[in-house]
């Protein structure tokens, strides 16, 4: 007969080991998801930067 005790901490055990786990993989991720959101950033910013200038140069021009 096994004890119960045993049993139990080897099951907290496994639970924290999982949870660690799961922590660092979402710190991966987080980190992936983080630089993609800034690499869209920029990019959307130099599309608005690039429609801005182009929309000012059809405006025509007072001589």
């Amino acid at each position: 007969m096994k004890n119960p005790l045993l049993v139990l901490f080897v099951r907290l055990t496994a639970v924290v080991a999982l949870a660690i786990v799961v922590l660092i993989v979402a710190g991966f991720l987080l980190k992936i998801v983080l630089i993609a959101a800034v690499v869209a950033a920029i990019a959307v910013g130099v599309f608005f930067l690039y429609n801005l200038f182009r929309r000012r140069s059809n405006y025509p021009v007072a001589r």
